[in-house]
């Protein structure tokens, strides 16, 4: 690995955001979190940030994830949606800072795409936070979670083909010459 002085400044503003969005996530709660939790997810968010293709990145999001899940009294508050903001961000960050070595420079149009994904793709959150939060006075209903989950694989399966890579359609006379170079 390279030193930091040596990284490209998008690599280090991508690394950046790995390395503080998981311990952000974890101090906006309305419960402050032990030390210990607070020095593993800094110590992974760093492991993260200097090897962002190691599995250190789900481990630190699943981490902090939990610790909502288990230490806060009612995770159902506006401040979720804002922890959500954070561990997305790092998501993005993450996945950018694994495009290439640390000297390379991020492309903008790359950075552009990615952002582009991460609001998108945030959308769900505050919409599937006014459901939790609708919902959360009303009885159990036993349809209720299949319907759910149901509605949740379509919207997946056509997003992820409304927003698929499209091929780039090749020229007659590019495959003219592809044909030629190939003695055929």
């Amino acid at each position: 690995m390279t030193t930091w002085r040596t990284w490209s400044r998008s690599q280090v503003g991508c690394r950046v955001l790995v390395a503080l969005s998981p311990v952000l996530a974890l101090l906006v709660a309305p419960v402050r979190p032990s030390a210990p939790v607070l020095a593993l997810a800094a110590a992974v968010s760093l492991l993260w940030a200097a090897w962002p293709e190691l599995a250190a990145g789900p481990v630190v999001l699943l981490l902090v994830m939990a610790w909502w899940v288990l230490a806060v009294p009612d995770p159902v508050q506006p401040r979720v949606l804002v922890a959500a903001a954070l561990l997305h961000t790092a998501h993005v960050g993450g996945v950018l800072a694994a495009y290439g070595p640390a000297r390379a420079a991020i492309h903008p149009r790359l950075v552009r795409i990615w952002v582009r994904r991460g609001v998108l793709s945030f959308l769900a959150a505050p919409v599937a936070y006014l459901a939790v939060a609708s919902l959360d006075d009303v009885p159990d209903q036993p349809l209720m979670w299949p319907v759910a989950i149901g509605f949740l694989v379509v919207a997946a399966l056509t997003i992820g083909l409304r927003f698929r890579d499209q091929p780039v359609p090749v020229s007659p006379q590019v495959r003219r010459k592809t044909v030629d170079r190939n003695g055929s």
